[in-house]
């Protein structure tokens, strides 16, 4: 395999210095990271496009693994006179640089606008390495953008301040800015359109209570967990008192209040979910099935 195929993501940490697994979490997140910016340009391309990232090596003093983003699969309407999947791979490799080397600039990420100028500069490579070609090229849009960007700053937030990382490629190298603070919060904030907020009367089973108060509890609805915050504080106390028992597969009779975000595409970016007020419990039936069968 030529080496103009493998880039390497490269820790260089202080010895002696701080928790050990900082180093190995920190690799982990970044190669998971750029697993998703590659899809994520990939699909850029086309949604037919498929990468996958395979670990050739790795090297210990500082830490440093070798990597290859394989392209497994173009569309059929490709262009055939050209090599589709050198284009591709020599596109990744400058899209990845210049999301690393755009990080390193900014320290603070106050709105979209920055994020849709990288947008349009990563659409400015695919235009210079040829990927525009492809006819069903699309940007690749602030909310994908900013939430690599967000998982990149979460597995340097593991790092000492002697650490850094680098990613090194055929295109060049970058380091990784330790020093951009975007929250999840933020990523919400930036990326929200509009939410929709409605309250109505529901019945929840629950999943797993709260006993102490400190967290969320967990519900099935509409065939999925979700985290549901209880605001109904009378209700909350007399249960948290042992007033009464909520077993695991009861459920609760509530006014629910759901906060729906969604994003400039109009999908859903977040979803959030609280009870105004319990109406009832509502106990788990156990039914004996061989009686019931044999009725």
């Amino acid at each position: 395999m030529p080496e103009e195929d493998f880039f390497e993501i490269t820790i260089d940490f202080e010895k002696g210095t701080g928790d050990p697994a900082r180093v190995f979490k920190t690799m982990t997140g970044l190669i998971e990271s750029t697993q998703e910016i590659d899809q994520h340009l990939a699909n850029s391309i086309s949604t037919k496009v498929v990468t996958s990232l395979v670990l050739q090596d790795i090297q210990a003093g500082s830490i440093k693994a070798k990597l290859r983003t394989v392209i497994e699969h173009i569309p059929d309407e490709a262009i055939k006179s050209f090599d589709a999947k050198k284009l591709i791979g020599h596109f990744l490799f400058k899209a990845k640089h210049k999301i690393i080397d755009w990080c390193n600039e900014n320290d603070e990420i106050e709105n979209q606008n920055k994020i849709i100028q990288l947008d349009n500069d990563i659409k400015a490579l695919a235009e210079n390495t040829g990927v525009l070609q492809f006819p069903s090229y699309a940007l690749i849009g602030t909310n994908f953008l900013l939430l690599d960007i967000n998982n990149i700053t979460k597995s340097l937030n593991n790092l000492v301040e002697e650490d850094k990382a680098i990613l090194v490629s055929p295109e060049g190298t970058s380091n990784y800015n330790k020093n951009l603070k975007i929250t999840d919060q933020i990523v919400l904030e930036l990326i929200t359109k509009e939410t929709i907020v409605s309250e109505s009367e529901r019945i929840l089973k629950v999943k797993k209570p709260d006993y102490l108060g400190y967290s969320k509890w967990v519900f099935k609805y509409s065939g999925h967990l979700i985290d549901v915050k209880i605001l109904h504080e009378d209700w909350l106390v007399k249960f948290q008192k042992r007033d009464f028992s909520i077993n695991p597969g009861d459920s609760l009779r509530v006014i629910l209040r759901e906060e729906i975000s969604y994003g400039t595409n109009n999908e859903v970016v977040n979803s959030k979910y609280s009870i105004v007020k319990v109406l009832n419990i509502i106990p788990m039936q156990n039914y004996d099935q061989g009686n019931l069968f044999n009725q």
